[in-house]
């Protein structure tokens, strides 16, 4: 009987626990820990901080779904991971495993930038659905009295810019409609080298689409900015330029959680776990990794310093790969391991129209520096397509199911994504990310 730990219950963790409890016998053990309650479907979290919808339509009680489906649940923070032993230490519980997925996330560098973060510091968030409430209440206030102009962001080594766009776009959107637009300067600052690069260069009319809505939408913007520190009121730049704000929401640079920084081997210097392209450790067999937890090279030189996205579609790709791939270690199927692509699909929703950035694969093939395909596309059916999704990935994580194959076909029939692959014969191209 084996025992298999996932490590993180977000859009990568629970996706692959479904998975491994699917393709595992009974008589195998699926250990789920979380140190949060809840499932939270994290792209959701920028209209609760703009209260244009309650927090529990984006949430799911992980108690009930893990007796429901199967799953051993622990909930609480791993604080020791030891990959020779193959034990994860939960607090005061040491468990065994035979294998390990870790789907954590990343912990976010607030401490990179002096006055950076909610706690502490003096700008807001969406990373977490405490962020997300919290600044959803200074929003509240912001509205009953506009104090000065919004100002919103990525800091440099950001590798996650959708959302940034999304909270300016969509809180422009909120301030016309409540008659405040004229009374808002809003600024956008970023480390990205041009308006719509979101860590992704070559996508074929992003620049043009996002640059003209930011225009349109009356939205300064600054690029190649270094944020060096923030006042109580103001965003203050390295090239000396002060940006006054009353309510500003600034995405931070991401590096790994604490307890894989501690494990020797494990990570790079930031804490991203390299991995082959089956998401397993190139050194440790037993250790898979999904999602914002993977070092992810970003292959653009760029001004300022910034990192891979790793989206929401490309990260449970990943983990149904790596649970495919475990399954088959510990032979409880019969087939060829599987690899994710890497396609990325992007919903970026602006109040009254969105775009959806496609990068396939988002890495550049090395030899050409081209992509299968990449382009954007702009409309108001983006803003619908990302709600019907949304509630779509609600009812799949409610019934227990991963990645089904009708949505590997609807994405590669709408808009060309090859989500996963069998691995190349050549095991020379199964090389470390």
């Amino acid at each position: 009987m084996a025992h298999v730990v996932v490590i993180g219950a977000g859009l990568g963790g629970l996706p692959a626990a479904y998975e491994l409890r699917h393709l595992l016998p009974k008589s195998d053990t699926v250990t789920l820990i979380s140190n949060e309650p809840n499932f939270t479907f994290i792209p959701g979290l920028i209209q609760i901080a703009l209260d244009l919808k309650p927090i529990d339509h984006v949430q799911l009680d992980l108690v009930p779904l893990a007796r429901r489906h199967g799953l051993n649940l622990i909930l609480g923070a791993v604080t020791a991971l030891d990959p020779d032993r193959r034990q994860v230490t939960v607090k005061d519980q040491t468990l065994d495993y035979d294998y390990v997925l870790i789907a954590t996330g990343a912990s976010l560098a607030f401490d990179l930038i002096p006055g950076l973060g909610p706690h502490g510091g003096y700008t807001q968030s969406v990373c977490t659905p405490s962020h997300a409430l919290a600044a959803r209440e200074a929003w509240l206030k912001f509205l009953d009295q506009p104090s000065g102009p919004l100002v919103v962001g990525a800091a440099p080594g950001a590798g996650c810019f959708g959302p940034a766009y999304e909270f300016v776009l969509m809180a422009e959107h909120e301030l016309r409609k409540r008659g405040l637009r004229d009374q808002v300067e809003i600024v956008y600052i970023t480390a990205e080298p041009y308006v719509g690069h979101l860590g992704v260069s070559g996508v074929k009319n992003a620049r043009e689409y996002t640059a003209d809505l930011m225009e349109q939408r009356g939205v300064r913007v600054i690029d190649n900015a270094v944020i060096q520190t923030v006042t109580p009121d103001a965003v203050l730049l390295a090239d000396g330029q002060r940006i006054p704000f009353g309510y500003s929401m600034i995405l931070p640079a991401f590096r790994g959680v604490e307890f894989i920084r501690q494990v020797p081997g494990l990570a790079d210097e930031k804490g991203f776990i390299p991995i082959l392209p089956t998401q397993r450790h190139p050194e440790f067999a037993h250790i898979y990794t999904v999602g914002v937890s993977i070092k992810l090279a970003q292959p653009d030189v760029t001004p300022v310093p910034i990192g891979m996205p790793k989206s929401g579609q490309m990260t449970e790709a990943m983990a149904t790969a790596a649970a495919h791939n475990i399954a088959v270690d510990l032979g409880a199927i019969k087939a060829p391991q599987i690899i994710p692509t890497l396609d990325a699909l992007c919903f970026a929703e602006f109040g009254d129209t969105g775009i959806a950035y496609i990068a396939a694969p988002v890495i550049p093939d090395p030899a050409t520096g081209k992509r299968r395909s990449s382009y954007a596309m702009r409309g108001p059916w983006i803003v619908w397509a990302k709600a019907a999704f949304e509630e779509y990935f609600m009812i799949k994580m409610r019934q227990g199911v991963g990645m089904p194959w009708f949505e590997k076909l609807g994405l590669r029939t709408l808009f060309g994504l090859r989500l996963l692959k069998s691995v190349p014969p050549d095991p020379s191209e199964l090389a470390s990310t």
